[in-house]
C-alpha cells in the first residue's frame, strides 16, 4: 500500500485499487448534478484518450451513501487488455476519484467492495 497527501493505493498481480481527493473550486450541490454528468463525461472521454482506449461504459452507482458517477476505460498496455473503472463521488467541495484497474475479462471483487464501502471524510 502506498499513501501520499491525496492518494492511497494498492496493487497486487497487476489490478491496482486507490482513492484520491481533489478539492472542487466550487462547493458540489444535487441540483448541479445534470451539469455534472455532462463535464464528467467529457473528462472520462479525456482520460480514455491519454490512455489511447475508450470509454466502454458510464451508469450513476451509489458510493457509499452518496450517488456516483462510474466509468469503464478499456485499453491496452504493453500487449494487455485492461479496464480502468473510475468512480467520481462529489461531496461539497470535495471530488473523490475510486480507481480499478484490472484485466480485461477478469473483473476483481475489490473494485465493487471499493465503492461500496467508500466512506468518505
Amino acid at each position: 500500500m502506498t499513501r501520499t497527501g491525496t492518494t492511497v493505493a494498492a496493487s497486487h498481480g497487476g489490478e491496482t485499487v486507490s482513492v484520491t481527493t481533489f478539492r472542487l473550486t466550487k462547493p458540489y450541490r444535487p441540483q448541479l448534478r445534470k451539469q455534472a454528468v455532462t463535464e464528467l463525461d467529457q473528462v472520462a472521454a479525456k482520460l480514455a484518450a491519454e490512455l489511447k482506449g475508450t470509454v466502454v461504459a458510464s451508469r450513476t452507482v451509489r458510493a457509499g451513501s452518496s450517488a456516483a458517477r462510474q466509468y469503464d476505460l478499456a485499453f491496452t498496455k504493453d500487449g494487455e487488455r485492461l479496464v480502468e473503472r473510475i468512480t467520481f463521488v462529489l461531496r461539497g467541495r470535495q471530488e473523490y476519484e475510486l480507481l480499478c484497474r484490472y484485466k480485461a475479462g477478469k473483473e476483481e471483487p475489490a473494485c465493487a467492495q471499493l465503492v461500496t464501502s467508500f466512506r468518505p471524510t
